[in-house]
């Protein structure tokens, strides 16, 4: 008897506390998801008698357990893919910084008046395009030539501003 009356207050003690929360919900629009939520906990507690008397409350708890487990494997794979892609995208960005510094150390070896040497990468890690910002004497086209020539670009990649 003493487990009935346990239960009982449970149930009551749990329908309490959640229209103490429904109440103080902040926007109408959060009220259905927390009204459906709310309610679900109650009907689960409301069958917890009945699955214990047919043996069923472990297998339902395990599968909940697993479920959550699941679920927290794929939000974990999900970070580590994002991070991987922000990892690249950081490699990717040190290296056109790399190049962006040697093409300027070619130029100055060269004693070339250039004012900056921007360089973007394509997925494959190789220069997709090269911009060349020259200087007043406009030695632009000299860098460009010596890029095509010794890092073997195309034409159509190294462009002078």
């Amino acid at each position: 008897m003493q487990t009935v009356i346990d239960w009982m207050r449970a149930v009551f003690i749990l329908y309490f506390l959640m229209m103490i929360v429904l109440y103080f919900t902040a926007g109408e629009s959060y009220k259905k998801f927390i009204r459906f939520f709310m309610w679900l906990v109650l009907a689960l507690t409301l069958l917890r008698p009945v699955l214990t008397l047919l043996g069923k409350e472990e297998a339902l708890r395990e599968n909940i357990s697993y479920e959550s487990f699941r679920q927290s494997m794929q939000e974990a794979q999900f970070d580590f893919e994002h991070m991987e892609e922000a990892e690249q995208e950081v490699y990717k960005r040190q290296y056109e910084r790399a190049l962006e510094q040697q093409f300027l150390e070619d130029a100055k070896e060269q004693l070339l008046d250039i004012e900056a040497v921007l360089v973007s990468l394509n997925s494959d890690y190789e220069p997709e395009q090269v911009t060349i910002r020259e200087g007043l004497c406009g030695d632009g086209e000299t860098l460009r030539s010596y890029l095509i020539e010794v890092y073997g670009l195309g034409e159509g990649q190294v462009h002078v501003q």
